[in-house]
């Protein structure tokens, strides 16, 4: 059968999971699940995800160094947009139209950041995170992420589209989702939310996660433009020290002032995507900087206190009067930040 050959390919190129949904499961789920909108054909997608390993975590968010992660950033999303093009190759030999989603970096004209005047959210051409709950890759976690049996949120999502009427596979039974909600306390930019929920509605089935504030909280935060906490005692791998105002509606224009002033040139670059959105990024322009809420929901719940605990310590990155990026550590989270006199000079 063409839906085993598919699977079996998916993982032998390094999916850990892999399974199909209809269009129809995505009936009554949000916008941004409308495989239509990419695709007007699609029947269907193959939905896979790619684990990230654990080995470079806790030198990320210790503030050891973030080499490595860079390198694993940069390098999983070019390897899940590999293993979507031996899938779309497959399909097309067996004479269906398919498509391979670019994983990360596009986003609808109407709902986007690339503007002199920002759009009010950001929306990308279809959700991987849907597809992935809808093919029974996985299951949201309330981070809103998508957790993988055996790796957790800690995966890099991919996806084909294709015309062939494939059979669908099972939604995830497993639930995975502790309701820790370590992922609210380790942003520093108050994305997520940890007692409001909102629902969704995928494959017949009402599935639950954090109600989300404004998008550009993430994509300031994550894009670096900002990282400090919002008590002022840890940071993540930006230098920046902007605090985001509660008014959410006030987050583009803060956005575009970010982005034009010239201390935020490396955030610029960091955001800065081509027709295939990350797949355009250079290596050189991959830097990463929080990403804490996937990173951190990377195993059971003593890791994650750990990582947790390992990031509150961590310190403030910041940079010398040679821009070069030292961490300072505080002495006592509990006061407001005081500063040992050593510093540490960090990798980037």
């Amino acid at each position: 059968m063409l839906e085993a050959e598919i699977k079996s390919t998916a993982l032998k190129e390094g999916a850990i999971r892999v399974g199909i949904a209809r269009r129809e499961a995505f009936s009554e789920a949000p916008p941004s699940a409308d495989m239509c909108y990419e695709k007007p054909w699609a029947n269907a997608v193959i939905s896979f995800a790619v684990p990230l390993g654990t080995y470079w975590i806790k030198d990320f968010l210790g503030k050891v160094t973030r080499l490595e992660f860079k390198k694993v950033l940069f390098e999983s999303y070019h390897k899940v947009y590999r293993i979507g093009a031996v899938i779309e190759e497959c399909l097309k030999t067996a004479g269906f139209e398919a498509h391979n989603i670019v994983p990360n970096g596009l986003y609808r004209p109407d709902h986007t950041f690339e503007k002199t005047i920002p759009d009010p959210d950001l929306k990308p051409p279809l959700s991987l995170r849907y597809m992935a709950v809808g093919a029974g890759v996985g299951t949201f976690g309330w981070s809103g992420n998508v957790m993988v049996p055996g790796a957790w949120s800690n995966v890099y999502l991919g996806g084909v589209l294709t015309d062939a009427l494939l059979v669908p596979d099972s939604l995830l039974e497993e639930k995975l989702c502790d309701n820790c909600r370590i992922c609210t306390q380790v942003c520093p930019t108050g994305f997520m939310d940890s007692k409001e929920k909102t629902t969704v509605k995928i494959g017949g089935r009402e599935y639950v996660y954090n109600k989300k504030r404004g998008d550009y909280r993430c994509f300031i935060g994550c894009g670096g433009y900002t990282g400090i906490s919002r008590d002022g005692k840890w940071s993540s791998w930006s230098t920046g020290k902007t605090v985001l105002p509660e008014d959410d509606s006030l987050l583009p224009g803060l956005y575009a002032r970010l982005r034009d002033d010239p201390a935020n040139i490396m955030a610029a670059k960091n955001t800065t995507f081509g027709s295939k959105g990350v797949l355009d990024r250079s290596l050189e322009n991959t830097n990463p900087t929080c990403a804490h809420c996937g990173t951190v929901c990377s195993g059971p719940l003593e890791l994650r206190r750990e990582l947790m605990n390992l990031l509150f310590t961590s310190g403030i990155v910041e940079k010398d009067e040679n821009g070069r990026e030292i961490v300072k550590k505080t002495q006592d989270r509990t006061r407001s930040p005081k500063f040992e006199v050593q510093e540490q000079e960090v990798h980037k």
